[in-house]
């Protein structure tokens, strides 16, 4: 495992999320949030963004190892965490299906 492969592992876990909880969250599939870990398949700067956001981190330590881990903690923050937290009460299918409707929101 390389250093970016541990800092991606790291942080999923710091942030007790599953891999297929944060493919739920991202609206991308398990084995894409996997490879991605992996260090084995590309990432847009527009997933990176939303993994560390997801995570709590900072692009620049997910990246390059330097600086602070985590971003300060914000009401957002908060917010979030409260949000994961719910989202891990429900079962597969109904993470499925809300996953399903997230994406009809956007744009």
């Amino acid at each position: 495992m390389n250093s970016r492969q541990r800092r991606a592992w790291e942080a999923r876990e710091m942030a007790g999320l599953s891999i297929p909880q944060v493919a739920v969250a991202l609206g991308k599939s398990r084995s894409t949030v996997h490879a991605w870990e992996a260090n084995s398949s590309p990432r847009t700067a527009d997933d990176i963004v939303a993994l560390c956001r997801l995570y709590g981190i900072t692009t620049d330590w997910y990246l390059e190892g330097r600086g602070p881990m985590r971003r300060p903690r914000t009401v957002a923050g908060q917010e979030r965490d409260n949000l994961v937290a719910a989202l891990e009460r429900l079962s597969p299918a109904q993470q499925a299906a809300l996953a399903q409707l997230v994406q009809t929101m956007l744009p």
